[in-house]
């Protein structure tokens, strides 16, 4: 064996052992999660060595550049701020231990080189949500465009009642995008997109791989679902496995369909032949290979193109993926606080309110106001 791998492997066991030595079941489970996707990106770049991170300047340099990762993820509406800040105290939490165990001498995620390449943890301020108003501009904007696709070339309109259902299913389930979507660098079942199998649409539910590394049930409400069962019938999937938002980045479906047809016994000039005579999507529908879900990165910029087509935007900025989960938590939260958290699939009440305390603020104003007037 290798230095490289015995390197890789002991940080490896030490991992295991670390989950091992907490107490809860939700502190095993998060903290594999965080420590875990940390070392998938360490050993891609040759870190995971507790002789690296044990040095003074390759160690914090690493910490740094992963901390510089979750600020860039958190930019990107990938993962809150709070939730950046909360994988690296995991992360530092294990390398503390690591140093209790005699692995390291010292903890480099503790050094604020490292530390101030997080993004800011700064819970009171303004982030975007959908507000009704907009929302439902887009919604209608969607509405129109899929509904005139479907007049015009009937079951061709297939991308516009994908983008119909996936705004609608957005806006008012709750869910967020890589509970849906296909999450790159996340080889998790759960991360590879919504199935069909997971959807009931006679009972409006979803169940998705949530945050917290489990399978949950959550609601898809009526004014979702409509949009959702037409484009099921137009997309008229081959079997339950197929993804929800199938990618219509081609080059993503070839080598889906190459994989597939090589495991069905295909010979590589036999499947050269194959894709050059036939349509990529005749063929994976005809083997029974599932494609590629389309990635957040790429309904991301979906939803940019159509806010431009559509001049929707909220202060400047096209309409954010996460923030439609704000959004339908804040209209929610408004009328019935254990609603918002069954439907955000919180925790703990706390943990909502948190999240809307600025709503509980305004309620809080407007009473003592009354009671000055009174």
């Amino acid at each position: 064996m290798s230095a490289v791998s015995d390197g890789k492997d002991a940080v490896r066991r030490a991992i295991d052992a670390y989950v091992r030595s907490l107490d809860s079941s939700y502190s095993k489970r998060t903290a594999r999660t965080a420590v875990t996707t940390w070392a998938d990106w360490a050993a891609e770049r040759g870190s995971l060595d507790f002789a690296v991170l044990d040095d003074d300047d390759s160690g914090t340099r690493t910490m740094r550049r992963y901390a510089q990762r979750l600020r860039h993820r958190a930019a990107d509406g990938h993962i809150e701020a709070t939730t950046a800040h909360t994988y690296f105290d995991w992360l530092s939490g294990f390398l503390s231990w690591c140093v209790r165990d005699g692995h390291l001498g010292q903890n480099p995620a503790l050094k604020q080189r490292a530390r101030e390449a997080l993004p800011t943890d700064d819970r009171e301020r303004t982030q975007q949500f959908w507000d009704p108003e907009t929302r439902d501009r887009f919604l209608q904007f969607v509405g129109e465009r899929a509904r005139d696709a479907v007049d015009d070339r009937g079951t061709d309109a297939l991308v516009e009642c994908r983008d119909r259902a996936f705004v609608s299913l957005l806006a008012f389930s709750g869910v967020r995008g890589a509970e849906v979507l296909r999450a790159s660098g996340d080889s998790r079942e759960g991360r590879q997109g919504l199935r069909w199998k997971r959807v009931d649409l006679d009972r409006g539910v979803l169940t998705v791989y949530g945050k917290s590394g489990e399978w949950e049930r959550t609601p898809l409400p009526s004014q979702a679902r409509s949009a959702v069962r037409r484009y099921r019938e137009l997309l008229d999937p081959p079997s339950d496995e197929w993804p929800v938002f199938p990618t219509e980045h081609a080059p993503s479906k070839y080598r889906a369909a190459r994989e597939g047809l090589q495991e069905n016994g295909l010979e590589d000039d036999e499947i050269e032949s194959l894709l050059g005579e036939r349509d990529v999507d005749g063929v994976l529908t005809e083997y029974g290979i599932d494609p590629p879900a389309v990635t957040v990165d790429g309904m991301r910029k979906r939803v940019r193109t159509l806010c431009e087509e559509a001049d929707i935007d909220i202060d400047g900025e096209y309409l954010k993926l996460h923030a439609a989960r704000r959004g339908i938590g804040d209209v929610v939260f408004r009328k019935d606080r254990g609603a918002a958290q069954d439907l955000l699939r919180h925790r703990s009440q706390q943990t909502t309110r948190d999240a809307y305390s600025h709503i509980e603020a305004e309620e809080r104003a407007d009473h003592v106001s009354e009671l000055i007037d009174e």
